[in-house]
């Protein structure tokens, strides 16, 4: 056994304790405090008897799927131009930029931090809660659900786990259920850009110049000032908008295990006649290849 091996050993049974003396709706892991409940099928299960969720599930396969191919399209763009010309590296490909964290990421100053958790947090239980709608039209029952509070303190996401039980679904089952959660944050995405076609369509634009212009250009990052000059309302529409367009797109690239590369590996077991096994060799090499892809996107000009 190695030091890192018994250093973490020790961690996991500092965990082990802490979780013995939590409530039961409470447990750590990794520096991460989980709110949770293991009854939660019963709230959601009243709102899975009501609307056509199962159309709109089938429809969020397609969604998914578009925004995969948009995604990856985007940064293939990109990496390609970093590759192939001068690109410099700026404040887009800064690594402390590449976190969700006000008052590091330089597109989000402290003032903006409210905004941007409750952005995080309207984004991932919409997202979520997509996924947990999903498994009770399918009647697939649901593990455990809650939030993961970072440092148990800061919001960091919505989660729902289901059984093993969604093995053994039916392709189309499991498909609708990785596909519900983008295709949720995209339909808020629209109602987001409707939000704003009412408040003022000069108001996207406002909003986004502000956080972002200034890479464009030689102006300074935003200021608590320049946040304050939105306003709450166009604040709170854009972040909400923004994460939840991002979460999306993120979600739907087709790396293992995001819900994409779920996706993916369902239709190529259906393609190739697999079952629920698909070749490991095309899902690890498609997961690999986009990563790569990614990566060269965001830090090509740094290279």
């Amino acid at each position: 056994m190695g030091p890192f091996d018994s250093v973490l050993r020790r961690f996991e049974a500092v965990e082990a304790a802490c979780n013995q003396r939590l409530p039961r709706s409470l447990k750590v892991g990794f520096l991460t405090l989980y709110a949770f409940t293991t009854r939660g099928e019963p709230l959601v299960d009243r709102v899975a008897e009501r609307g056509p969720w199962r159309r709109w599930h089938d429809l969020g396969v397609g969604v998914l799927v578009a925004c995969g191919l948009g995604a990856v399209g985007a940064v293939g763009w990109v990496a390609v131009v970093a590759l192939t010309t001068d690109a410099e590296s700026t404040a887009a490909n800064d690594p402390n930029n590449m976190v969700a964290i006000p008052g590091v990421n330089e597109f989000m100053p402290l003032a903006a931090a409210g905004y941007v958790v409750l952005g995080l947090l309207v984004a991932t239980l919409v997202h979520e809660g997509g996924h947990a709608i999903s498994l009770r039209v399918d009647d697939l029952p649901i593990d455990e659900m809650g939030v993961a509070l970072l440092f148990g303190v800061l919001p960091l996401a919505a989660y729902v786990k289901p059984t093993a039980a969604v093995e053994d679904a039916p392709a189309r089952a499991r498909l609708r259920l990785f596909a519900a959660g983008v295709a949720n944050n995209v339909a808020v995405t629209l109602l987001v850009l409707l939000g704003f076609v009412v408040v003022g369509l000069g108001t996207i634009v406002d909003a986004y110049l502000v956080y972002f212009g200034w890479l464009y250009t030689t102006a300074a990052p935003p200021t608590a000032a320049d946040v304050a000059s939105l306003g709450v309302v166009v604040n709170t529409l854009f972040w909400v908008g923004f994460l939840n367009a991002n979460l999306a797109l993120f979600n739907a690239l087709p790396i293992w295990p995001l819900d994409g590369g779920k996706v993916f590996r369902i239709a190529v077991a259906e393609l190739t006649g697999d079952g629920a096994d698909a070749p490991r060799s095309v899902v690890v090499g498609a997961s690999v290849a986009t990563a790569a892809v990614v990566l060269l996107a965001l830090f090509g000009p740094s290279l």
